[in-house]
């Protein structure tokens, strides 16, 4: 947990500490949520990663990124994974975006 203090700067745009890693303190160990000393902004340690927000299991996830990655058609990656090919897209798409 401490490699991400050290990696996370206060996220609001408005606090004067934006950015900052300094004024950053751990919040709620066990949600892995952070907050800023100076503005008070909390927030989840994991907002910066592709898979944030998604309600599918991080396994699935990992496992479908991997083969867009290796360019297995969509549909075949929807059938292995098991989820709807537009689950698929959307990820992709989301992918995309992170990258």
């Amino acid at each position: 947990m401490t490699d991400l203090l050290t990696q996370q700067g206060c996220p609001s745009r408005n606090c004067k500490s934006y950015g900052n890693s300094n004024d950053v303190v751990l919040h709620d160990k066990k949600l892995n949520r952070l907050r800023c000393k100076v503005c008070g902004k909390t927030w989840s340690a994991h907002h910066l990663e592709f898979h944030f927000g998604l309600r599918t299991d991080t396994v699935k996830v990992r496992r479908a990124v991997d083969m867009l990655k290796a360019e297995i058609p969509i549909r075949k990656i929807a059938r292995l994974v098991d989820v709807s090919a537009g689950t698929v897209m959307r990820w992709k798409k989301k992918l995309n975006k992170f990258n």
